[in-house]
């Protein structure tokens, strides 16, 4: 994933994106679709600023936001599993736990 740190080229890469999508006859959501400030430089800016982090997105199932390392205190691009998601598979789980209820304990354990 490339990150560009500078607007123009960031505005210049949506609008050639939505070109070659319309090339396979797709688009880009337009409420899902945005700008954001992100990466590290934006992190180093914001923090100059007195801002908190760089805002959050979710791409494929994962948030990605902005981190350090441990080890070096180097900029890292850190991805955890988006909370609808797995809200969603947990919920699924439980009621097909619930529905199992009345089987073998063995058969249950098999599924899980």
């Amino acid at each position: 994933m490339k990150f560009i740190e500078n607007p123009m080229e960031a505005e210049r890469f949506l609008e050639a994106f939505r070109e070659r999508l319309a090339n396979f006859g797709l688009e880009l959501h337009p409420e899902k679709t945005r700008l954001i400030e992100f990466g590290r430089v934006a992190a180093q800016d914001r923090e100059g600023r007195g801002e908190r982090k760089p805002e959050t997105f979710t791409f494929l199932g994962f948030s990605h936001y902005c981190g350090k390392r441990r080890s070096n205190g180097a900029f890292t691009v850190w991805r955890k599993t988006a909370k609808k998601r797995i809200v969603a598979k947990l919920n699924a789980t439980k009621a097909e736990l619930h529905r199992r209820m009345h089987e073998p304990i063995a058969e249950v354990g098999v599924w899980v």
